[in-house]
């Protein structure tokens, strides 16, 4: 048996969804039949508005009759060797449960649903206009996408080369729209399941997995699109996969709305960290910018030595500056987990929760550095950008 690495950036056949580059990487025999494989798409990931170069897994499958071998293992182990080679900082996938922990992916991206009945959004006629997605509205949607995620983490780029168009993601078939204005400019944009118009005719629910807009004004007539349009005409209910704080989640609230949040154990959203070092320096100025919007600390100096199982990185603040330093001589202390790391970094857990925990240890009097640098917050990837 071998490990084969397959560039399939511009494979057409193997590669339908925009990434920066597509990877396979699988295990074979010696006469070449697979028995194990996935693909690693490259990304450039946001946190907040700083960019890390993302390793997202997708496709993990063993052929049928060979599984329960440690075959997934191996290609895993040797996927985790390629993002170290080829310089990525962190990695996430959308995993089953009770299997990506044993490779340090720990769950960190919430999935929220806001949702309301149809029978409480008015009738009236709607300001705008809605039509279909057309290919030639790409670029527009990836300025609206770009400006509405400018600092929301977790979300992938979207780019005007390689993004052009809905596809098929996460077991979601894409029904897209886009709103336009009175001269027939884009305004705006919404993507439902269309597998679900279909299937979920039992619930009679329509689910709305992305959106994009110019500016709020837009909203009522999405909302009376959803639920008065002829192509969701028969639902009960609108159901919206949205962060809670997105500002048509807010919207929302005045038809009385339900907002649930599931955060899973062990898996969906999961990511791990490649790079410890590489991922602290790129995150540098947005901790600065954390910084030195909360008053009370935007003065404080010091050092924080982060040490986990997979190295040490120091973070040296100077009155709201901070930068990586290799000094850390007298700084303050916090070991940590580097799946724990991941989900304090990323918003899903905050300090406080996770000093409690006995493989977590951090000086008392950094926790409100910590809080400042790692607050609790909705970090998301849309449907339309799941691999």
């Amino acid at each position: 048996m071998k490990i084969k690495i397959y560039d399939a950036t511009n494979d057409a056949d193997r590669n339908p969804r925009p990434a920066l580059s597509v990877t396979w990487i699988m295990l074979r025999t010696e006469d070449d039949k697979q028995l194990s494989g996935l693909g690693l798409r490259e990304y450039q990931m946001r946190f907040g508005f700083a960019q890390l170069k993302m390793g997202g897994i997708e496709g993990v499958n063993t052929t049928e009759g060979h599984r329960n071998k440690g075959y997934s293992r191996r290609v895993m182990e040797a996927t985790m060797a390629f993002m170290n080679e080829n310089g990525y900082d962190v990695s996430m996938l959308f995993g089953i449960p009770n299997f990506y922990h044993k490779f340090g992916y720990a769950t960190a991206i919430p999935e929220t649903y806001v949702e309301f009945d149809t029978k409480d959004v008015p009738t009236a006629a709607p300001t705008y206009q809605v039509r279909k997605f057309q290919t030639e509205d790409a670029p527009k949607i990836v300025d609206l996408y770009s400006a509405n995620n400018a600092e929301r983490t977790g979300t992938p780029l979207r780019t005007g080369i390689g993004w052009k168009e809905f596809t098929r993601r996460g077991g979601i078939l894409p029904d897209p729209y886009v709103v336009l204005n009175e001269t027939d400019e884009v305004i705006g944009y919404f993507v439902c399941d269309g597998d679900n118009a279909k299937k979920d005719m039992i619930a009679r629910n329509c689910t709305l997995v992305d959106i994009g807009f110019q500016d709020r004004t837009i909203f009522e007539t999405i909302a009376h699109f959803l639920a008065h349009g002829v192509e969701y005409i028969s639902a009960d209910r609108i159901r919206c996969a949205i962060p809670a704080d997105h500002p048509f989640a807010i919207f929302c609230r005045r038809y009385g709305c339900w907002t649930n949040t599931y955060t899973p154990k062990d898996h969906m959203g999961m990511m791990r960290i490649i790079n410890q070092s590489s991922t602290l320096k790129k995150i540098t100025g947005e901790l600065e910018r954390r910084l030195q919007r909360e008053t009370e600390l935007s003065q404080w100096s010091g050092k924080i030595l982060i040490s986990t199982d997979i190295g040490q990185d120091c973070l040296e603040i100077d009155q709201g500056s901070v930068a990586h330093t290799n000094n850390c001589e007298n700084g303050f202390h916090l070991e940590i987990p580097q799946d724990k790391l991941i989900q304090l970094m990323m918003g899903r857990r905050g300090i406080k929760d996770l000093a409690i925990e006995p493989d977590v240890w951090v000086n008392v009097g950094i926790i409100p550095v910590l809080d400042t640098l790692f607050p609790l917050s909705y970090p998301h990837v849309w449907w339309s950008d799941r691999f």
